[in-house]
């Protein structure tokens, strides 16, 4: 395929699949490939595919027949990422529609087969397309995982922990703020463990503590810390920053101490506990975010209501319930079959329900108080309304803000607002005038 041509992408499954996509993008358009968001134009399609659980592999295989029956004549179809990674010999017998697939890690690959020969692809460093609205990034800081939760199906596809080492990590985020990001998204799939593997011990304080030396105006939001990493000298050094957000991701999973040794977790009810109280305790504001898996196997009544009483006591300001999903190749998948589909749902729109409250009694708070919030464009509801979300909510997680009153005079952003309505999860605001604290 000549270097004049056209390529599409579609992205699918997690902030860190992401990442991955948006170097490749960048290497693809610096071998001098056109990028186009339009797949009937294009001459190849990359679809980067997720292969965490059942939905995730449902829905990028409906992608991939899609974009077959939407690609123009002679067009290649290319899957990348995890579920090609995990079912990659499945894969070549049940979609012949595929043309070219490869897993994680090698995406260079690709660059190849467009290129159309195997010669080395060039290291072009800093290259890469935001995907997202381009005043946040993702900053991936490590691969792989080493706690082998009994569910989880990602040491199996990117291996153990490979972390990556502070000085690139730093320079990557220096080039990211020069190049106007407000706010950089600590991204891995357990940031409290990042750099146990090369430096013999954790060092994401340190990795922080030299993320806010960088010079601009930007924040600093870390996602995805297990409770058992989670130390004082980490609590405190999120919550004493000028630069780095209280806002914190801890997903528990469960709250019962049989289910989580069953799922093999490093924390115990305790532990949470400790936690949550030591974030309090340290910034009373901080923002409190968690998920839940629901349904596993063993989880008796007694269980589920230990999910019930944490939500109520602990009241986390925003929380994400998923159902347990028997994945092959897991820990898990021996220990039979998980609680009914129906049963599950009930539980969790149990759960759901308390949240709300828990969510919306937050967002009154917030009410009385001016916010920062980020504009970038306009609301699918309406053209008349711009959308975007406060500096609280996470990206795609945490619900949306929608402008109703006041003018967006720069761009992104950021701006100082004013809540003026709440429908859960979203909030309505007022743009009072633009900020000069990202």
């Amino acid at each position: 395929m000549k270097a004049d041509k056209k390529v599409s992408f579609i992205s699918l499954g997690c902030s860190k699949n992401q990442v991955d996509l948006e170097y490749l993008m960048g290497s693809i358009e610096s071998e001098g490939f056109s990028i186009t968001n339009i797949p009937e134009e294009s001459d190849a399609i990359v679809i980067n595919t997720c292969g965490f659980i059942e939905p995730a592999v449902n829905e990028a295989i409906e992608n991939i027949l899609e974009m077959h029956e939407r690609k123009k004549d002679g067009a290649k179809l290319i899957v990348t990422g995890c579920m090609s990674q995990r079912f990659n010999n499945e894969l070549k017998d049940e979609i012949p529609e595929i043309d070219f697939m490869t897993g994680v890690g090698d995406l260079e690959k690709v660059v190849q087969y467009l290129r159309g020969d195997e010669s080395p692809v060039v290291d072009y460093g800093d290259a890469r397309v935001i995907t997202n609205a381009d005043y946040y990034a993702y900053l991936k800081v490590s691969e792989g995982c080493n706690n082998r939760c009994s569910y989880c199906a990602i040491p199996g596809i990117r291996g153990g922990l490979v972390s990556i080492p502070i000085e690139t990590v730093v320079k990557e985020a220096k080039q990211l703020v020069s190049e106007g990001i407000k706010e950089l998204i600590v991204v891995s799939q357990d940031n409290t463990k990042y750099g146990s593997d090369i430096y013999g011990e954790t060092k994401i304080v340190q990795l922080l503590k030299e993320l806010e030396k960088i010079d601009g105006d930007f924040k600093i939001r870390v996602m995805y810390m297990n409770p058992d990493g989670m130390t004082e000298y980490l609590i405190n050094t999120i919550c004493r920053s000028n630069k780095i957000l209280s806002y914190f991701d801890i997903p528990v999973q469960h709250y019962s101490d049989k289910m989580l040794k069953a799922m093999k977790r490093k924390s115990d009810s305790k532990t949470i506990d400790r936690v949550y109280e030591s974030i309090r305790k340290a910034d009373p504001e901080a923002i409190l975010r968690t998920t839940m898996i629901v349904g596993f196997p063993g989880e008796e009544s007694q269980d589920f209501e230990e999910l019930v009483r944490f939500i109520n006591e602990k009241k986390p300001d925003f929380a994400g319930f998923f159902p347990y999903y028997r994945e092959q190749g897991t820990e898990a998948y021996d220990l039979g079959e998980p609680v009914g589909k129906r049963e599950t749902n009930k539980r969790i729109k149990a759960l759901q329900k308390i949240q709300k409250t828990n969510t919306n009694n937050r967002l009154k708070i917030l009410k009385k108080n001016d916010i920062i919030c980020f504009v970038e464009g306009t609301s699918e509801q309406s053209d008349l309304i711009l959308e975007g979300r406060a500096i609280f909510q996470a990206p795609d997680i945490d619900g949306k803000a929608f402008f109703i009153d006041g003018i967006a005079t720069d761009g992104y952003g950021p701006y100082t607002c004013r809540i003026k309505r709440i429908i859960y999860p979203d909030i309505y605001c007022e743009i009072i005038e633009k900020s000069g604290d990202a």
